[in-house]
């Protein structure tokens, strides 16, 4: 049976969710309060690193054919060490018979290529609307916006982690606050990236650099702690990069910053019911959690996935209560592996550092151990 959602949040999760509903017969409004994603010659600063899954559903949808090459980071490899220790380790693609382990997109650039599939496929858009009420009953869901009043069968909202939907149903969340600041900017290498991912982790939080299009262009995610935060905030381009440099152990040479720094707040959130009669939290509305994997947006495509599976044929309640079910789990487990690793890894106790070393190196050695991890990093 054809049903009408109405999707608010015209971001990365709330399109693909948007265009996949839409292919498979539904019609689809989409209420963003922005204008229509656009994007500029200059490497935007947000960036997401895509797993297969994720690809496989851009892919489904017709949009990853449609990325620019030059604006996409394949990555074959990635690099994990711990820093001051002779922990270390290296995957790489071949050793589970893969041609990469993902790929850098930035995140201005995806948006754009979805919202321009999301109209081709006959997705109403609605750029620039703003909602201000919303009504759910047993029986169907209404939206007020900008003075007018739209009725569907379903409400989603993929209106981002602040989520003004979600507030207003009075959903309730669980989070903390990592007392950490993520500080994101393009970097320019002296050394080419050659297509791996690197991130070291430090006493203070993970320093991650991920490669671009163009083979001496990283994308760099910092997440340091917020007293160290502040520091940086305070230096110039020249001494930020110093800093870098320093914590870096060269992997790339020379190093200098090459765009504004963004700096925003990291915490986890967890909505603690998704599902409320007609209204589904998705994507960042639903979850968010520490960006040092990268794994946020492959959480949300999860849920895309998942969400398409039941609407591909006639649902009822009960298969979106399974729904909610299903993602929660993977939300959690996601959650959990990252306090996990912020905790393991966020202190320079000798001993700990010595215990992570030793769990490197035999990750390192170890061929089906590491086959396990690379595997991990696939999603």
């Amino acid at each position: 049976m054809t049903q009408h959602f109405i999707i608010v949040g015209g971001g990365m999760i709330g399109l693909a969710s948007a265009i996949g509903l839409r292919q498979q017969g539904h019609r689809v409004t989409l209420l963003e309060r922005g204008p229509a994603p656009r994007y500029s010659d200059s490497t935007e600063l947000r960036v997401s690193a895509i797993a297969h899954h994720s690809r496989d559903l851009l892919t489904q949808l017709g949009v990853w054919q449609q990325l620019p090459q030059q604006r996409l980071g394949p990555y074959t490899a990635m690099e994990v060490w711990d820093h001051d220790s002779f922990g270390r380790i290296h995957f790489h693609a071949g050793e589970v018979q893969q041609d990469d382990l993902g790929a850098i997109v930035e995140n201005r650039v995806l948006e754009h290529h979805l919202w321009q599939r999301a109209a081709e496929v006959g997705v109403e858009l609605r750029p620039e609307t703003t909602v201000t009420a919303h009504e759910i009953s047993a029986e169907q869901v209404s939206v007020t916006a900008d003075g007018s009043t739209i009725v569907g069968d379903y409400l989603i909202a993929a209106d981002g982690n602040r989520s003004p939907l979600r507030q207003a149903a009075g959903l309730p969340i669980t989070y903390w606050d990592y007392e950490q600041t993520g500080c994101v900017a393009v970097i320019r290498c002296a050394q080419p990236h050659g297509g791996c991912a690197r991130q070291v982790f430090l006493p203070t939080g993970p320093v991650a650099w991920l490669p671009l299009g163009e083979p001496n262009l990283v994308s760099l995610v910092w997440s340091a702690d917020d007293a160290l935060a502040d520091e940086l905030r305070e230096l110039d381009d020249q001494a930020f990069a110093k800093r870098l440099q320093a914590v870096s152990d060269q992997a790339l040479g020379q190093l200098e910053v090459v765009s504004e720094r963004g700096y925003f707040p990291l915490r986890m959130q967890y909505a603690q019911q998704w599902v409320q009669q007609r209204l589904l939290l998705i994507g960042d509305a639903a979850h968010s959690i520490h960006p040092l994997a990268g794994q946020g947006a492959n959480l949300g495509f999860g849920d895309v996935i998942a969400l398409l599976e039941v609407t591909a044929n006639d649902f009822a309640h009960k298969e979106l209560r399974n729904w909610e079910r299903e993602r929660k789990v993977a939300a959690v487990q996601m959650i959990s592996a990252m306090e996990s690793f912020k905790r393991g890894f966020g202190s320079a106790n000798p001993l700990l550092k010595l215990v992570r070393g030793i769990g490197f190196r035999v990750a390192d050695k170890v061929g089906p151990l590491k086959r396990l991890l690379v595997q991990a990093a696939l999603g």
